[in-house]
């Protein structure tokens, strides 16, 4: 239950970043006075503020100023809004691809103070856009905040706030983004995402169980500005738009003001670099050789073997029925295929039935599959980090299959 738990922490840390607001009545303004800002904001303390969040806003004098006070015709819109209020029902429907978030619209006073009150770096660029170009950019905002249009499926990679943002600036500018094409790195789109939870190691682990193959992969340029910083750093690339701070976060305020000592992973993402990352996985396998113990101790001792084996079994079984289950209902590319789901196989469970002899068969055919799936990774077919997760099923049916019972 516990890792199912975890598994929804991290899927709403991968979506939500906002809480919903009411949006102000629009009052027009004239188009050739407004700016539209790139808002960004860093990233925050809590797992599911861990890869930030981002808005755009249409003021009259400039977000610096809307900050502190709003004209009655500014507002920013926010394409990151699910219910809060039920957050079971939220990530259930961020699983199966429903369409469970909307895009919202509030002053920038209102939007602002939520990340204020969370101490998130918040920074601003004002967009490069004559006349005709900002009137398309309010009208599809205007377009997406309608009833019948602003709700969407989320999909953390391909369709969330930021990367609705980017196409907006994008069919605007003749397709200036798209058309960018830098070096992305080297870091999958598993990087990325595991980047932002760089000191939790329970969801470090999730990511690991619960993203499939299809993240296992660089990223170009373009798809890369699935997250704020990265649609940030193109903007900034293309247009030479320096991001202005209009707030930073407090533990990053030192290192801003002192250019010798300066943090560059606090100031680009808005908090402190973390010193020693642990990915969770040697504490993934000390508490797999804590699990499993009972199978080998009581096959020592000779009494209560069944017991013993069913401990070591039912807890990887039920983490792979809840990673199978969504396997099968969610219609998100990087949710399936997971081949977490072969190591974790569902059917394991018959071997606490099968007879003597049976289960022996049995444990030996899925010894020599997960030697098969080692191979696999190890020639690069399989790609997902499982080395680790592989241990939990190992041990109890490497005990089953070659440890003779005692009478």
């Amino acid at each position: 239950m516990r890792s199912f738990v975890i598994t929804l922490v991290v899927g709403l840390g991968l979506a939500t970043t906002a809480v919903a607001q009411p949006g102000p009545e629009t009052r027009p303004v004239p188009v050739e006075t407004v700016k539209i800002d790139l808002v960004t904001m860093g990233i925050g303390a809590l797992p599911w503020e861990r890869h930030g969040h981002i808005a755009l806003c249409v003021t009259q004098r400039g977000m610096r100023i809307a900050a502190r006070h709003s004209e009655p015709g500014d507002y920013c819109y926010n394409y990151g809004i699910g219910d809060f209020h039920h957050p079971l029902a939220m990530a259930w429907g961020f699983f199966r691809g429903d369409h469970s978030f909307w895009v919202g619209k509030s002053s920038p006073e209102e939007m602002l103070q939520v990340y204020l009150y969370f101490d998130r770096t918040i920074w601003v660029q004002e967009l490069p856009l004559d006349e005709a170009q900002k009137q398309k950019v309010i009208d599809k905002l205007e377009h997406d905040i309608l009833e019948p249009n602003k709700y969407y499926a989320y999909d953390h990679f391909w369709d969330n706030c930021t990367t609705r943002i980017r196409d907006i600036i994008d069919n605007v500018t003749d397709h200036a983004l798209a058309k960018m094409t830098d070096s992305p790195g080297d870091e999958t789109f598993r990087d990325l995402s595991r980047d932002g939870f760089q000191g939790f190691r329970l969801e470090l682990l999730a990511t690991d169980i619960e993203l499939g193959r299809s993240t296992d992969r660089v990223p170009t340029y373009w798809e890369r500005m699935f997250l704020p910083q990265f649609l940030r750093e193109a903007v900034h690339t293309k247009w030479g738009l320096e991001p202005q701070p209009i707030y930073v976060r407090k533990e990053c305020v030192e290192s801003y003001r002192d250019p010798e000592h300066r943090d560059p992973d606090c100031l680009a993402r808005g908090i402190p670099t973390v010193t020693e990352p642990k990915s969770g996985r040697v504490l993934l396998a000390l508490a797999i050789l804590a699990l499993t113990s009972p199978v080998w101790l009581t096959r020592l001792w000779g009494k209560f073997q069944r017991t013993g084996l069913a401990i070591a079994v039912i807890p990887y079984w039920l983490l792979g029925l809840v990673t199978t289950t969504l396997s099968i209902v969610s219609p998100l590319p990087y949710i399936r295929p997971n081949e977490t789901d072969l190591a974790l196989l569902v059917f394991d469970i018959v071997i606490l039935f099968l007879s003597p002899v049976n289960k022996v068969k049995y444990a030996k055919f899925r010894v020599g599959m997960l030697a098969v799936m080692a191979v696999l990774l190890l020639v690069n077919v399989l790609h997902q980090p499982i080395w680790t997760l592989m241990l939990w099923p190992l041990i109890p049916m490497a005990t089953v299959a070659f440890w003779r019972p005692r009478a």
